[in-house]
């Protein structure tokens, strides 16, 4: 059986939920698995004896300490480097993945001959209550309703189609996408290299029960202050890491659409985003509002938004 690297990236997390984690993992019905794992926090290292106590029937790794803290997507990209296995598995601290998850994942990348799989995913809250069954069968959007081979690099851009926990891909390939664009994500680049190379796979299936709680990393507006923040966090970040991506992948099919869409996002060319909201009709439709109202009344909105949390 080839090798799986499960990659976890750990930061002070929940002790609860991060042995509800390694259990998860710990019963996976492939046999050849190792995990590696990363302490990012530099304040606050985790007990390595909770991970060996939870995990005996696969090796684990522990990657050397920094002393600065890398941050979220640079310690996956990290992880990534440190692989040796065919195949690599993204893994958060607190979700719970299905047993078969990693046995399903590398038997659809071997009948598909795909760079990549990724699965459906189910929605639990703090206390393990699931909140969506299926994603997928929420999304109303028809360019995440995607499936196996489709071309999703240009709305992955702008709007992530999958988080990492629900991503596995080739390891000869993963190991050729570092180093990750500092603009984005670990997971929305792997997924745009991915796509521009190679098939995406997608099973129709939550294979992971995905936890969404105060603490995720994650967040549409997180962060952002004001509107001169959101422009700079958001759009101008997405129109660096367009740079990044042609720089890498010169004959990108899509990049014409691509930037024409984030050039008029940074000039606030309203017509012209409406033109292409095609790639993403809720950014277009919100920035195309954002442009029109004074920035008081987008800082009181996000007070709003905070007190509702």
């Amino acid at each position: 059986m080839e090798k799986v690297n499960i990659l976890l990236s750990i930061y002070d997390p929940d002790i609860i939920f991060l042995r509800k984690q390694l259990e998860s993992l710990n019963n996976q019905t492939y046999k050849n698995i190792e995990l590696l794992i990363f302490d990012d926090c530099v304040s606050k290292r985790f007990d390595r004896n909770v991970i060996q106590e939870m995990i005996n029937h696969f090796p684990v790794k522990f990657l050397p300490y920094e002393d600065h803290n890398l941050g979220y997507s640079k310690a996956f990209e990290k992880l990534i480097e440190y692989s040796d296995g065919e195949y690599i598995a993204f893994c958060d601290q607190d979700d719970i993945w299905d047993e078969h998850k990693i046995e399903k994942c590398v038997e659809t990348l071997k009948n598909d001959q795909s760079l990549m799989a990724i699965s459906d995913r189910s929605i639990i809250d703090k206390n393990d209550d699931i909140k969506i069954k299926s994603v997928r069968s929420t999304v109303k959007r028809k360019y995440l309703r995607w499936h196996t081979g489709d071309d999703i690099v240009k709305y992955n851009i702008f709007a992530c189609v999958a988080p990492g926990m629900s991503i596995m891909m080739d390891g000869p390939f993963a190991r050729t996408i570092v180093p990750v664009s500092k603009f984005t994500g670990h997971d929305k680049w792997a997924i745009c290299c991915a796509g521009i190379e190679g098939i995406i796979s997608y099973i129709d299936e939550p294979l992971v029960l995905y936890r969404r709680h105060g603490n995720n990393v994650s967040g549409v507006l997180n962060g952002v202050k004001n509107k001169e923040d959101y422009y700079k966090t958001r759009v101008l970040c997405q129109e660096a890491l367009i740079q990044d991506l042609i720089k890498k992948y010169p004959a990108f099919i899509n990049q014409r659409d691509v930037i024409e869409f984030s050039q008029a996002r940074c000039k606030k060319k309203r017509a012209k985003m409406l033109k292409y909201a095609y790639l993403s009709p809720n950014i277009a439709i919100f920035e195309f509002l954002l442009s029109l109202i004074p920035d008081a009344f987008f800082c009181m909105f996000l007070k709003i938004l905070k007190r509702k949390k």
